[in-house]
Formats: structure tokens, sequence, C-alpha cells
């Protein structure tokens, strides 16, 4: 129940704000350019770490996590690879269309700012930030016993950082990542909180 109830409040703050993004709201608008203004490139290898995060954090590292998960993770491993698995099936069509419907064009900065190309999709919510927080969540949550939770926290990190480059390298505003994190966090609940129905399925991946 507790998992229900934290997905609903999540999910509830993310239509909010993307109400409010919608609208251009003159606080979020504010906010963003400050936030963004103030997230300068300082060059160096900086740079390149948030342009490497940014271009390869999200399906070249969390592919290969669900696969690695169900492999080699034993019966722990496979729920959590399961519930990664059905998150993302259902946040990257999701994602997509929210995208489309409030159609938020993508910050305008200066060449000298933006460290990649900027994509040519809608800004909001962040793809990236939606499902590396939701990887993340789900793996905070079920995959935390002894020695698991070391590489859990690991992928958080890692989650943390993609979301931040996001805004660093130029390409989405503030307010798309929150928007992200918080609809990959409320869907990754509400996963999880549905695995209570799932005992055939993990009783089947598990060979029993």
């Amino acid at each position: 129940m507790k998992y229900v109830v934290s997905s609903a409040v999540l999910l509830a703050l993310f239509a909010v704000l993307a109400v409010l993004i919608s609208h251009n709201n003159s606080g979020i608008v504010s906010f963003d350019n400050s936030v963004l203004s103030g997230v300068n490139p300082v060059g160096g290898a900086l740079d390149h770490i948030m342009v490497f995060l940014s271009k390869y954090g999200r399906e070249f590292v969390w592919i290969p996590v669900v696969a690695i998960l169900f492999v080699f993770g034993k019966k722990d491993g496979r729920k959590t690879a399961v519930f990664l698995t059905m998150a993302f099936l259902i946040l990257i069509p999701l994602g997509s269309v929210i995208k489309s419907e409030i159609d938020r064009q993508r910050p305008v900065v200066s060449d000298d700012r933006l460290l990649i190309k900027n994509e040519h999709d809608a800004s909001f919510p962040s793809g990236h930030a939606v499902m590396v927080s939701a990887g993340a969540t789900i793996l905070l949550l079920t995959f935390n016993r002894s020695r698991q939770i070391v590489f859990s926290i690991m992928l958080a990190i890692e989650s943390i950082l993609v979301s931040f480059s996001r805004i660093y390298v130029g390409v989405h505003y503030p307010t798309d990542v929150i928007g992200g994190i918080l609809l990959g966090c409320g869907v990754s609940l509400a996963v999880i909180a549905s695995g209570k129905y799932m005992g055939p399925i993990f009783t089947k991946i598990n060979g029993k």
C-alpha cells in the first residue's frame, strides 16, 4: 500500500508540473532560466564526462543491467530484472506521448553552452531522467540485500549524474529533469506494487 500511495503522490506532482509547464507558468520559466544560466560548462575533463554520461548513460547502461541481473542475479536479480523491464516498457511510450502532448521546446542556448547536438523531439519530460530514475528506484527497493546494495547505490549515483548532465550540456530545462524523475519514480513504484500479483511469473522464471 505504501508504494501505491507514494506512486500516486509522485504522479500527481508530475501532473501539476506538466500543467504549469504547458501554460508557460511565469514562475516555472523564471526558475528554469535562472538555474540553466547558472549551470555553466567549466571546460576540460568535466565537460567530456558530462557529454559521455548524457550520450551513453541511459540505454548503454540500463539494457546491460537488465541482462546481467536476469542472468547472474539469482532469484532477487531476476525479479528486479522483470520490474525494470516492465517499467521501461511502460515509460518509453508513455514518455513519448507526454512529450508530444506538452510539446515544450528545447532550451535555446548559445553555441558555447550547447555541448551536444540538440535533439529534435520535445523537451518535457527528460527521457533520460525518466528511465534512469525508474531504474534506480527499482534497484534500491528490490535489489538491496547485503552486497547487492553496493551495486544499486552505484547505479543510483549514475542516474543522478546522467539526469544532471542533461541540464549541464544544455539540452533540458531543470523542470524537464524534475518532471522526468517524478514520472520515472512514480511509475516504478506502481510496478513494484504490482509485484504481489506476479507470483506465478516469478515462480516460472526461477524454474520452480
